[in-house]
């Protein structure tokens, strides 16, 4: 079996998060009588999400190489408008089969170089 996995972080401030709200969604589920309808929470109120779109990169500006962006209607795409995005981020450890996506630089600080030898040498189940 052959396990691929991508190990990285992103930053999204909680009021970039607030000015995003208008791009949630309703979480949709089936009823018993096989009706959509929203899916509700524990509380009663309905769950929502939001659907982001990313991009892996060679290392770009910062150290950067991991860009999220809200999706974009084919329309929107075929009249070239820019993209709005919303986070980047980056990868700092990739399976083998996935190793040009790995920070190169070698001037890593050493908590980066710890959480890559910590997520080496563990056990992990996948």
């Amino acid at each position: 079996m052959n396990n691929r996995f991508l190990l990285g972080e992103v930053e999204l401030p909680l009021a970039e998060i607030k000015k995003l709200s208008q791009y949630f969604e309703e979480i949709k589920t089936y009823n018993a009588q096989r009706e959509l309808v929203a899916k509700k929470g524990e509380d009663g109120s309905p769950l929502k999400k939001l659907k982001l779109n990313f991009a892996i990169n060679q290392e770009g500006m910062y150290g950067k190489n991991v860009s999220f962006t809200l999706p974009q209607s084919k329309e929107q795409r075929d009249n070239k408008e820019k993209k709005k995005y919303v986070a980047n981020g980056r990868v700092y450890y990739a399976s083998e089969d996935l190793q040009d996506f790995v920070i190169k630089n070698e001037s890593k600080d050493s908590s980066t170089q710890d959480k890559v030898e910590a997520a080496s040498t563990s056990d992990l189940p996948f």
